[in-house]
């Protein structure tokens, strides 16, 4: 892992910024992770048809995603992508744990996660102690995409509250009984990082646990506000 300055914010696709996004996935979807090649051209017309072609194909060869899973394509001026069905929890009220929904690769070359956070019968959790894991496994997982190249990479991480959303302890085996919700009056809000280094390939591998924990940090922090 290597760390350097960049002095101009990148231009960076976020997809609560999305009118059709948020309506789409009914804000079930909170979670997002991007991935922006520095100096990369971007894709061509052909290029990103081809690189959509192969996506789904590239997802099931991760072996993140479950081969009964059925991986739905997604199509729009630019970009493609493909949406992953959520699992279900055996009963309305059991704890679920976060999981990837969807997958983009934009015509500039930015690669986009979002995901789903753990969550029980009061709402969305925001774990301190979850993020780091979830968006360490969401930067390996575009590292196994094999699509992003350049030597060095921007990442970035956000998440849209919601009104029952709370920053709290997540028990896969229990739901909880009791809660202190984000509220109505911050619900809504879009907790960004915003990156002022870029880094080497190396976080969507090996380098993911060293970056995964800053990106959680400063989201939970904002959240806390």
């Amino acid at each position: 892992m290597a760390f350097a300055k960049i002095v101009q914010q990148p231009a960076l696709h976020w997809s609560s910024n999305d009118r059709a996004s948020q309506a789409a996935s009914d804000g079930n979807f909170p979670l997002e992770l991007h991935v922006l090649p520095l100096d990369f051209p971007g894709y061509s017309a052909r290029e990103l048809d081809q690189l959509g072609a192969s996506l789904m194909e590239r997802i099931r060869d991760t072996r993140m995603i479950g081969s009964d899973v059925a991986l739905n394509p997604i199509r729009s001026d630019g970009y493609v992508g493909a949406s992953i069905p959520a699992s279900r929890p055996r009963s309305w009220n059991a704890p679920q744990e976060g999981e990837a929904a969807e997958c983009r690769l934009y015509k500039a070359g930015q690669l986009s996660m979002r995901a789903t956070l753990p969550r029980d019968s009061c709402g969305a959790i925001l774990d301190p102690d979850a993020p780091p894991q979830q968006l360490a496994g969401l930067l390996r997982f575009a590292g196994t995409l094999n699509v992003v190249q350049a030597d060095r990479i921007v990442v970035a991480a956000g998440v849209l509250t919601e009104t029952l959303m709370s920053v709290d302890t997540f028990d896969p085996r229990r739901s909880r009984q009791s809660y202190q919700p984000i509220g109505p009056g911050r619900s809504g809000r879009q907790l960004r990082t915003e990156p002022d280094e870029s880094v080497t390939l190396a976080a969507l591998g090996a380098g993911a646990a060293e970056v995964a924990p800053h990106l959680a940090q400063v989201l939970i922090l904002q959240a806390r506000r």
